[in-house]
Order: structure tokens, then sequence, then C-alpha cells
């Protein structure tokens, strides 16, 4: 059963009768993929705003590195797809040197460019479904957006916590390119030293549970479990076997699966091996999956839409009544059976 708080339902009578399995953690978690990549175009700090707006509990940067050593939040190796720059290069000839490839096939890496050269694109949205498509009540289209930084992201989370004392996760996962392990480690280390500049004042540091780092990459989640007590997420796309689960359990403290693969036998086998579960990705294109998921016991799911995520989490796992509510709640019921025992018979 998960865990929730029953005493307010039970101090009124009401008869608890889920028969869900429960996840690991007190409430499984709202993690917002690239934000709130349903309605603003992905890894902008606008998309990521909207999400904690939406009661997102985190949100997850996807981290490359630029050629001059800048960490930036995309998911593509290539800013093709997400940003305008196909167009940008077309008529900057120092920019357009440093595609490669040619014709419609051109591709621009962010690991051949510098922050300023993508300082010049606007980034936009993917289009596929379940991604933004403008015009909605969000944007028009005809808006400029900055690809940033990671440290844009950790300053927004920072000066929100100073701001307001609202605690947002993040949940960085470091992407690689084949073959160059050099490269993915540059990325790990950049994070990590990120992660604890001192200009954050330990709000990074793991104490308030509200940091995982991730990766696909094994060798990545090795790397950074010699260099770090964060918890780390190992993503794969199957549901792996219990043998591979030990296996994993030695380095990582949870696995993200992909949606398309999980089910009531993966959540147990990984619960079974001690592992937090984190499904990937939903979205609007089936909003009743959040639901169908969440009742699977899981500990948070990613989803480009974190409104619909938090609807359906929130009815599933109503939030915990507060001690002192909890105590006044049971102290009317005792009144109220107080009255009903002086009643005199009719």
């Amino acid at each position: 059963m998960p865990r929730l708080v029953l005493a307010g339902a039970l101090a009124f009578g009401v008869v608890a009768s889920s028969v869900m399995a429960g996840p690991l953690v007190d409430r499984p978690l709202v993690i917002a993929h690239r934000g709130a990549s349903q309605y603003l175009p992905e890894h902008t700090m606008e998309a990521y705003r909207l999400a904690v707006a939406m009661g997102a509990d985190f949100i997850e940067p996807d981290l490359f590195i630029t050629q001059d050593g800048v960490l930036v939040a995309r998911h593509d190796r290539s800013l093709n797809a997400t940003t305008n720059i196909v167009s940008v290069a077309a008529t900057n000839p120092a920019l357009f040197a440093k595609g490669t490839g040619s014709g419609a096939s051109r591709q621009y890496n962010i690991d051949n460019l510098t922050y300023d050269d993508i300082l010049l694109v606007s980034a936009r949205s993917r289009g596929t479904s379940g991604y933004a498509v403008p015009p909605n009540a969000y944007y028009t289209g005809s808006e400029r957006f900055v690809v940033p930084r990671f440290t844009d992201v950790l300053d927004y989370v920072f000066d929100l916590w100073r701001e307001t004392g609202k605690v947002v996760g993040v949940y960085p996962e470091v992407k690689t390119i084949s073959g160059q392990p050099a490269y993915n480690r540059s990325i790990a280390d950049a994070m990590l030293a990120a992660l604890a500049d001192p200009r954050y004042e330990g709000l990074f540091d793991g104490s308030r549970n509200h940091v995982f780092l991730q990766s696909f990459d094994l060798s990545i989640i090795q790397h950074l479990a010699e260099r770090t007590t964060l918890p780390l997420v190992f993503l794969t796309g199957i549901c792996p076997t219990a043998a591979q689960l030990g296996q994993i359990a030695e380095v990582a403290q949870g696995i993200g699966v992909s949606v398309a693969n999980v089910n009531q036998a993966c959540v147990d086998r990984v619960h079974e091996a001690g592992l937090l579960i984190h499904v990937y990705t939903l979205s609007n294109a089936n909003p009743s999956l959040h639901e169908t998921v969440y009742a699977l016991g899981v500990d948070g799911i990613f989803s480009n839409a974190p409104d619909t995520a938090k609807r359906f989490r929130d009815a599933l796992y109503p939030e915990p009544v507060s001690e002192p509510t909890s105590l006044a709640l049971f102290g009317l019921a005792l009144l109220g059976l107080a009255r009903f025992r002086r009643r005199p018979a009719a």
C-alpha cells in the first residue's frame, strides 16, 4: 500500500481500500522533463519556470559542454532540431563554417561551438508529439528563447530558495557522445563543480534530498559514484533483470525506465533490489497514462506536462496532512463521539 497519511480520513470514518503497490518514497515525484516542454520550448528558462509554477518537484536539464567549457541545457548534441541555427548560420559565414556535413544534413554540434555562438540563436520546440506547438496559451512562436547554461538553472533555483524558501529539485543528465569518453567525463566533472560552487551555500549538497544525477552511460554513473555522494540514477530503456539490478545497486540509488517497458513485475523487481524507479517519458499525448504508471507504485514520473502529472499524482497520493492538522481532526472526531454518547435516548 502507498505510504499515505490517512489520519484525517480515518478520523472521519473513511476506509482506505487501495491495493496499489507502494513506492519506496512517501510520495512519488513529479519530474518536469526538459521543463514544461509540453507547453514551451524544451530546456529554456521559461519552460523551467512554468514547470515550477505548475507544481513540479524537480526540473530536469540535460547537459552538453561547449567548445569553450560551458555546460548548456540541451537534449541533442546538434542544435538543428531545437534552435533556429540553420537559418542563422545561412547568413553568418563564421557560424556556418562550424557546421559539419553538407546540404540538408549539415549539423551544428554543441561541442564544436562556443557559448557566444549559441547566444546567436533562439531555442524552439522540436514540435513532435508531446512537445510544444505554437501558438498555444503560453507562447505565439515569435518569441526569442535563450539556450540556458546549467548555472542559469542553478541560479534560478537558488534565488527562488533565498527569496521564498521554496526548494525545487534539480535532476541533471550527463549526455554523452559515443566514442568520446573524455568529453563525457568532462560534462560529469563540470556538473559536479557547478553543484558544489560555494555561491550556492550548500543548497545542492544533497542534504535536502532534492538532487538526482542521471545518465544512460553506466561508466559515467561509475565515474560519478567515485566522486560524489549525491544519489545516482542509471537510465535504461528496458527493465533490467534481478542480476543486473544487483550490479546497478552497487553504484546507483535508482534507475530510470522507459514507460514502454514498465509493468508491475518490473517495479516490484526494482524495489526488491532496493532501488528507486523513475519512469520516462509521459505527456498529454496520453494523459491517463500518468495515473496508470503512478498506480504501479513507481517513485517518480518524468513528464512533459507537469500539471497533468501533478493532478494524477495528487489524486492517488494526497498531500500529507500536517501533524497539527491531524491532531485537530482527531480532536474533532473525539468531540463528535462524546456528543453522540451524551445524546439522551429517544
